[in-house]
């Protein structure tokens, strides 16, 4: 069985990241986790509630806590140049993965695949920003099993082979890091795969100016690596998209529905929102998407 390192980026991550560590906690296996390495930059009681769990836990963690925000790509690239096991499993700090997802990420790290993208599921989908979070998830989820493309990888959870992580230096001001991780990993000859078994758990934004936000960031990230997305004809093709949406509608017309409205409204909500806050790598973070119930979702696996 190859080792694994989990490493969590962290930015102001006080209402889930406890919950998080619970949850690896109940699936840390000794054999196969090797170590939890927390890049953090946070200026709240992330590092505090970090160091109070590792105190009573038996996960190996690892605090490294940077007084300056930095952004997530610096985050990934020293928990990718700290790592010291066969495998990285990065997982976003505001999340839940399900009890399986971390042995079905490092299983597929093997021969020529180099990198595995999660199955990102949203919990408390309600109102219409949560409704439309949800339709763009089941979108995301089918076009992936349709095709590769520049959506198969998602930041919120994946695996990748630690030789080749340590191959990669993420610029600092990369937006869309995952769309960049999956090109250079291409760019090595080496293979990208989705496994739709690995799923992890969001908390989708129950704000549309959070929802608005996080459509721009990733709209205006994918924009910013165009040219070298291109190169490894990873676009996703019209009809692909077209025939997922029309699919997905019909099974969830509510979400479809609240999407439509939403992307409409798209330009009223990004009028609110700063430059720094879709334009930067250090983007203003959703505050509506944190905090998952963690023992609510145990209790439904």
């Amino acid at each position: 069985m190859r080792s694994v390192t989990i490493g969590i980026p962290a930015y102001n991550e006080e209402k889930n990241i406890a919950n998080l560590l619970r949850a690896l906690e109940d699936q840390y296996s000794r054999e196969m986790i090797q170590e939890v390495i927390i890049s953090d930059d946070s200026s709240d009681r992330t590092p505090e509630l970090v160091k109070r769990f590792a105190m009573h836990s038996s996960l190996p963690v690892t605090l490294l806590h940077h007084s300056r925000r930095r952004g997530a790509a610096a985050a990934w690239n020293e928990i990718f140049h700290r790592a010291s096991s066969d495998t990285v499993i990065l997982y976003d700090a505001d999340v839940i993965p399900h009890p399986s997802c971390t042995l079905q990420l490092a299983s597929q790290i093997e021969g020529p695949v180099a990198l595995c993208a999660s199955n990102s599921r949203p919990v408390e989908a309600t109102g219409m920003a949560g409704r439309a979070s949800r339709f763009v998830s089941d979108w995301l989820g089918s076009v992936r099993l349709a095709k590769m493309s520049r959506y198969t990888v998602m930041g919120r959870a994946l695996s990748i082979d630690s030789a080749a992580a340590k191959r990669i230096v993420i610029p600092t001001d990369t937006i869309a890091i995952d769309l960049y991780l999956q090109c250079r990993v291409l760019e090595m000859g080496l293979e990208v795969v989705y496994d739709g078994g690995a799923i992890v758990y969001f908390r989708p934004a129950t704000s549309m100016p959070d929802f608005a936000s996080q459509i721009v960031r990733a709209v205006n990230g994918h924009g910013q690596l165009r040219d070298y997305a291109s190169r490894f004809r990873i676009d996703l093709p019209v009809r692909t998209a077209a025939a997922n949406v029309i699919k997905n509608a019909a099974k969830d017309p509510v979400g479809a529905a609240s999407a439509a409205i939403g992307f409409v409204m798209m330009p009223y909500y990004r009028s609110k929102l700063t430059e720094a806050g879709v334009n930067s790598a250090k983007w203003q973070t959703a505050q509506t998407s944190k905090s998952i119930d963690y023992q609510q979702l145990r209790s439904s696996f």
